[in-house]
């Protein structure tokens, strides 16, 4: 799953990946995708994608609200379960707004079944 294509087309917002020497400039999105292979014996075919998403910014005002309420939109939109909550980091000195998202699962099909 490209989770950065993914949220993009879908909401029309800028998102990286979780791996940067020097934050973005505010506000930005983050992402964090952790997948994890099963399936059968010797047929690990099923892929869960654990997905969170972190939207950081210095204000909390009516655009902020804004954004977020769009990205809970196409969560909603597309019947995926998330958690969402916005929080004060006083270490960092600015608001973060986190979606938990329940796993994500994708099948892979191998080539004989194309």
């Amino acid at each position: 799953m490209n989770v950065k294509t993914w949220f993009e087309e879908g909401t029309k917002l800028k998102i990286k990946e979780l791996r940067y020497l020097k934050p973005p400039k505010l506000p930005y999105f983050l992402y964090i995708n952790r997948t994890f292979n099963r399936g059968a014996d010797l047929l690990n075919n099923i892929i869960e994608n654990n997905i969170t998403i972190e939207r950081y910014s210095e204000t909390n005002n009516d655009e902020d609200l804004k954004e977020i309420q769009t990205v809970n939109e196409f969560l909603n939109k597309n019947y995926y379960e998330f958690e969402t909550q916005t929080e004060w980091l006083d270490s960092e000195g600015m608001y973060g707004t986190f979606w938990v998202l329940e796993p994500i699962l994708e099948k892979i099909r191998k080539e004989s079944e194309i």
